[in-house]
């Protein structure tokens, strides 16, 4: 195959070695940065299944929203675990909901399923990093679950 016009003096100049490294080169320039593992993880979603969490424990950065998404094909509820054992924020998760974390640390979690013959599992979102200096306490400095501030 031959080219006319510029791209034909360049392939001729450079012949077949140099268009491959031309080629390669603006494919690599080109194409986006592969994400890293922590990247991936940051994205937010945790996966429920009837036997696994997948991922188990998630890593985010504060105020980033994380989706519980239900693919257990059962009816399950999510209890997120407080600073005060007394006090108990369950949720139905019919398809999906969502919480954002506004303060760093580990915040566990526990799914529960409505058949009582199937196994609880039990998670955790830990939240690294504070690039803003912390929650303002005036929104909410816990956790938030679909809008709704469950812990100050």
């Amino acid at each position: 195959m031959r080219f006319n016009g510029p791209i034909g003096r360049l392939c001729g100049t450079l012949g077949r070695v140099g268009l491959s490294i031309m080629i390669g080169v603006t494919v690599a320039i080109l194409a986006p940065p592969p994400l890293s593992s922590a990247e991936e993880i940051i994205a937010g979603e945790i996966i429920i299944e009837a036997e696994a969490l997948r991922p188990q424990v998630l890593m985010t950065e504060p105020d980033r929203r994380v989706i519980f998404v239900n693919r257990s094909g059962r009816i399950v509820h999510l209890d997120f675990i407080t600073r005060d054992p007394e006090q108990h924020h369950v949720f139905q998760v019919p398809d999906r909901i969502w919480a954002i974390f506004h303060t760093t640390g580990r915040h566990r979690f526990e799914v529960h399923f409505a058949e009582p013959a199937m196994a609880d599992l039990h998670g955790a979102i830990e939240v690294v990093g504070d690039p803003y200096g912390g929650p303002d306490p005036r929104i909410c400095s816990g956790v938030t679950v679909m809008g709704a501030c469950i812990e100050r």
